[in-house]
């Protein structure tokens, strides 16, 4: 070796077993060859510069790049070859312009801000961040089939460009997963994190972001088969809607989606499907209970169906199952899901004025908003049914299942109710005040067409008959009800106030002739507990007798004969609870 006068160090040759380092100088200027046993140590306070045809380090030791006078670059160029086994700290840039061959060796990066950059992309086996900083990449870069990736707890940047772990282990990347010192991959489209897959198991995809506000929200993806595929996935920390995602365009099943993160996801080769995972912060976030895939063959979120929550440390989850990745788009959101429209059911046929009818909904999420037209009136209502009074015409019942936030409703459920007016009853008496036992006769005068009646006298007993007689055992104030129903079964009632009085009604004279007038001597009252009358002619002979109030004398003799003309003496023995009317008395019969 050789002090030159521009301060580099040029190394030609050099074979060591042991170590040395590399003090007070800017470079470590290789155009020979370098061998690092293993063992050896190496550590070089500047750049260190590998170019040339023939030139090589070959490293199975340990060579360190620190940053003093110099960066600590670790460069390659010009058709120089570096290789081995051994390990690399690197404080500052990776830069390869040449060929690295990793072999079995570690590259860690442990300064402050770092690049990963170069022409020639970089296929590292083990790559590990430490110290501080973003370590960023300007080009691609690859994880070897066996090697790792170890973020521990710094962001890997990797711009526009991607990083592809090769190695399919479901182990070949590992991060901190400390809350709040998380190691994750960032990127910018259209940069993503690249894992080939070939198990079915769960593969971590530690991505997040540090522009704006730190988050980091990884995604988890599990192929449903042990098929050879891989998978991409980039962390968005922005509202859709600035890449042209509207979070408005949808198929009508997304209420809302999230406005701060979504993730693209892609399934760059074979077949395999996956169930994907999704990690957020309820608390940040927001809820969700859905997922939505942006398709660019119809340019909307499209909702991805049944999803099942769960929880991942601080972390909430949703998870879709068997996605089988069939519609083109990267795009991927949380998102709440519309509800489902409700169904509903109950009587579409009422009649006006019908009263405690009930509707009841099913489906969607149970958080139901219902409408009736003007002039309903809800006089009960449960989780999932109503009951109203129905005092209009015909109109639609509807119901709406509405999102827990309040963001967007389901599709409505309908009835449309029919309505019929519906017959009206209207009836009257011969007479509304009358003395016991006394046959009345009541007269049905409804309209609208009624196929059935039903009169309610009060008294315990009732008639289907249109226009029935009836006869009330004792003294009180009867409510008779006439209900009335047409073809539609729709209902009326109607009602008559009959008063039954406990007396008695002894006439005079009568005039049984056969002429349809005061045929009959008959005795008025009601309420009798004994009752008895005997007639007897002016000799004292006895021409008729009764022992019920019902019984009628026609002026005819026990034996049937015809009484003549004349004055007819009577004794009445008749007695009700409360009342002793036994009387005696004289009866004119005219002819």
């Amino acid at each position: 070796m050789r002090k030159k006068s521009n301060n580099r160090l040029i190394a030609f040759l050099l074979v060591s077993m042991a170590s040395f380092t590399v003090n007070a100088q800017n470079v470590l200027f290789n155009q020979g060859s370098i061998y690092v046993a293993n063992g050896g140590i190496v550590q070089v306070n500047g750049n260190t510069l590998n170019t040339g045809v023939g030139t090589t380090l070959t490293n199975h030791g340990s060579f360190t790049v620190a940053n003093s006078l110099n960066n600590g670059d670790f460069e390659i160029n010009n058709n120089a070859v570096v290789s081995g086994n051994g390990d690399y700290f690197i404080e500052n840039n990776w830069i390869n312009n040449a060929t690295f061959t990793a072999n079995q060796s570690e590259v860690t990066l442990n300064g402050n801000n770092q690049l990963i950059t170069g022409s020639v992309v970089t296929t590292f086996h083990d790559l590990t961040l430490t110290g501080t900083g973003i370590k960023t990449q300007t080009i691609d870069a690859n994880i070897d089939a066996t090697g790792t990736l170890n973020l521990n707890d710094r962001e890997l940047a990797t711009a526009t460009n991607s990083m592809f772990v090769l190695n399919p282990s479901t182990t070949s990347i590992v991060n901190n997963t400390t809350p709040g010192n998380e190691g994750f991959v960032s990127s910018l489209a259209p940069g993503t994190l690249s894992r080939e897959t070939n198990t079915n198991a769960t593969y971590l995809y530690p991505v997040g972001s540090s522009v704006a506000v730190t988050r980091y929200r990884p995604v988890e993806l599990t192929p449903n088969d042990a098929n050879a595929a891989t998978y991409t996935v980039r962390f968005v920390n922005h509202n859709p809607d600035i890449d042209g995602f509207n979070r408005n365009i949808n198929d009508g099943l997304v209420c809302q989606a999230n406005d701060t993160f979504y993730h693209a996801i892609l399934r760059t080769t074979g077949n395999s499907p996956a169930d994907i995972r999704l990690h957020y912060i309820a608390g940040t976030d927001g809820n969700y209970d859905g997922m939505a895939h942006w398709r660019t063959n119809n340019n909307q979120w499209n909702d991805m169906a049944t999803t099942t929550p769960g929880t991942a440390g601080i972390f909430a989850t949703l998870t879709r199952s068997t996605w089988q990745f069939a519609n083109p788009g990267e795009p991927y959101v949380l998102t709440e899901q519309a509800p489902l429209a409700p169904t509903i059911s109950g009587d579409t046929i009422l009649c006006i004025g019908s009263t405690s009818t009930t509707f009841t909904a099913s489906g969607g999420n149970g958080n139901y908003i219902w409408t009736v037209p003007l002039g309903v009136v809800i006089i009960d209502s449960t989780s999932n049914s109503i009951t109203v009074n129905w005092n209009t015409g015909p109109g639609t019942v509807s119901v709406i299942s509405a999102s827990q936030s309040g963001g967007c409703n389901s599709a409505p459920a309908s009835l449309n109710i029919n309505v019929y007016t519906g017959p009206s009853a209207y009836g009257y008496s011969d007479t509304n005040r009358v003395f016991a036992n006394h046959p009345i006769l009541f007269t049905d005068t409804s309209q609208g067409n009624p196929i059935s009646w039903n009169w309610d006298f009060g008294d315990g007993s009732s008639s289907t008959v249109q226009n029935p007689w009836h006869t009330f055992p004792g003294p009180g104030t009867y409510q008779v009800v006439l209900t009335v129903v047409d073809s539609n079964g729709c209902s009326d009632t109607a009602h008559i106030w009959i008063e039954i009085i406990d007396g008695i009604l002894i006439p005079n004279v009568f005039s049984p002739n056969g002429d349809g007038s005061n045929d009959v001597f008959f005795i008025s009252g009601g309420g009798f507990e004994e009752f008895e009358i005997k007639i007897f002619n002016r000799w004292g002979s006895q021409m008729f007798e009764a022992k019920a109030p019902q019984i009628a004398w026609e002026g005819r003799t026990n034996a049937g004969l015809e009484v003549s003309a004349g004055t007819y003496y009577f004794t009445l023995t008749a007695k009700s609870k409360t009342t002793d009317y036994s009387t005696t008395g004289y009866i004119t019969v005219f002819k």
